[in-house]
């Protein structure tokens, strides 16, 4: 069933994560929270406002809590703009409080003008963020790096690399891959391993830092890898300043890697 969120269901969704709920109605109102997306969805992200503005609440009945949604909603509610709005409406909502001619009423019609604005402000935030994260998720392919173990290179620091990242042993992988002389014909690809492991581990800067050097390498034919590679990087952080930029420099020339994919991203 929807929830039909109304004056009155705000109020008992306050007076609920207070605890001001006789047993009887708080347990009826958590059988609601469990049956109700709508009114789960509208409970925890109020739960959320009270604790950023250091209010107390009852907890969530277990089989309400989506543990990652919750840290959505936390990392979201506790940007700056946010908790600025929420002090303002919060301040809004004690004077006209105070106002006896006024009262809870028009306290509530600022509270759901207020809900709606964090809502809708909340999720525009969340879904521009998780865009780049999804053409992270979608364009990211380790399983693509060159290889060349079956390429008749005889066994050195490259291959043993090769094989570790393969087997997910990427700390290792890095430190063969680290052994490798730039001199060595194989040294750009090996800095391709190196940023993708860091990748791996989410040690996002040193994977930066690798495949800045392999963009630097302008004598390697495939150097523009580490624009798209850094692209990528950048994309996993949400930092679309970064990726626009790594965007522009790869379409500068059409002979560039991924150049069509790169014109398809919409950031």
């Amino acid at each position: 069933m929807g929830s039909n969120l109304t004056i009155e269901k705000l109020d008992q969704i306050d007076q609920y994560l207070k605890g001001l709920l006789s047993e009887t109605d708080h347990l009826a109102f958590e059988k609601l929270i469990i049956e109700d997306q709508e009114l789960q969805t509208e409970v925890m992200i109020q739960k959320q406002l009270f604790e950023i503005n250091g209010l107390p609440t009852v907890e969530l009945p277990l089989n309400t809590i989506n543990e990652k949604e919750v840290l959505h909603y936390k990392q979201q509610l506790q940007s700056k703009d946010i908790i600025d709005l929420s002090t303002k409406i919060r301040e809004i909502g004690q004077n006209h409080i105070q106002q006896k001619s006024k009262a809870r009423q028009n306290y509530f019609k600022y509270y759901i003008a207020a809900s709606i604005a964090i809502v809708f402000g909340t999720f525009l935030f969340f879904n521009s963020n998780s865009s780049l994260e999804n053409y992270y998720t979608d364009n990211v392919n380790w399983e693509e790096l060159p290889s060349f173990i079956d390429k008749g290179q005889p066994e050195n620091d490259f291959t043993n690399g090769e094989l570790l990242f393969k087997k997910g042993e990427y700390i290792k992988a890095i430190e063969s891959f680290s052994k490798i002389d730039s001199t060595y014909e194989l040294y750009p690809y090996s800095l391709m391993y190196i940023g993708a492991s860091y990748d791996q581990l989410n040690e996002n800067d040193k994977a930066i830092e690798a495949f800045d050097l392999l963009s630097k390498l302008t004598s390697f034919q495939e150097s523009s890898r580490g624009y798209w590679y850094k692209m990528l990087i950048y994309l996993k952080q949400n930092n679309k300043e970064k990726a626009l930029e790594m965007k522009n420099i790869i379409l500068k020339n059409s002979e560039n890697f991924n150049y069509n994919k790169t014109k398809n991203l919409e950031l």
